[in-house]
């Protein structure tokens, strides 16, 4: 595990990099998203787990905060949808240069907003596999009502309150310019969704919309009886187990 810092238009992104042990040999390599308000640890520590299994079965992984998250540079309430594609373009190309590994394996993980962006982000590099967890379409395709009630909450305080994390008029800005199924078409690879059947974020009609964009190459997983931090131990053991292999398969 080694320290790996990457430099995004005037910030630093501090992470971590996770690289299998064993002989000297370009390994593929995993990239991981965390969620709205997160840190590269994510929640229960579901990312430090994955990343030592991963390269323990010879995957690296990378796991690293965006701007205005956990240890990284940058001002929360500047935070934007593309900001964070332009952030995890920037990882890739970063990883695709490491001498440890394989430029032509790098795939990616989002959990949540961060699923969001990895989606956004594997239109624009050619990555090998996509894993997305409980993606949060619904943060840049929001109904009218729930997008009158944001623009309001702005409007009257300068913020809307989101589970006490502010959300601020550049993030309602940029998401108004991003389609989450057109503008994640392009990428034509293998796709792991896991989502937990009462996951408030992904209701039946943008679960739909993940059918119809990635079609045959979409392997769905529904966890019953979670929601959308897939809140029990045997849930998040079944998740890890899942992208793991996954990871091995298509990475």
């Amino acid at each position: 595990m080694e320290s790996l810092d990457i430099e995004h238009r005037g910030r630093t992104l501090r992470g971590v990099l996770h690289l299998p042990a064993g002989p000297a040999v370009a390994a593929p390599a995993l990239v991981l998203c965390h969620g709205f308000g997160g840190n590269r640890a994510e929640f229960g520590y579901t990312f430090v787990r994955l990343a030592r299994r991963l390269a323990a079965a010879g995957v690296a992984a990378y796991r690293f905060d965006f701007a205005g998250c956990g240890e990284s540079d940058g001002d929360f309430t500047e935070l934007t949808v593309s900001d964070q594609v332009s952030q995890v373009v920037a990882v890739v190309d970063a990883l695709g240069a490491h001498p440890a590994l394989d430029p032509s394996r790098i795939s990616l993980l989002g959990m949540s907003l961060g699923g969001l962006t990895a989606s956004l982000a594997a239109a624009r590099r050619p990555v090998r596999s996509l894993a997305l967890w409980a993606p949060a379409a619904v943060a840049v395709a929001m109904d009218g009502p729930a997008a009158k009630r944001r623009a309001d909450a702005i409007a009257e305080h300068g913020y809307d309150d989101f589970g006490g994390l502010p959300i601020h008029l550049p993030f309602t800005e940029d998401a108004a310019g991003i389609d989450p199924f057109a503008d994640a078409a392009p990428y034509a690879g293998p796709v792991l969704l896991a989502i937990g059947s009462e996951d408030f974020v992904l209701g039946p009609d943008l679960l739909e919309r993940y059918r119809q964009t990635y079609g045959d190459r979409l392997d769905l997983h529904v966890f019953d009886g979670v929601g959308h931090g897939f809140e029990t131990v045997p849930a998040r053991e079944r998740l890890l187990g899942l992208t793991e292999a996954f990871t091995a398969d298509h990475g």
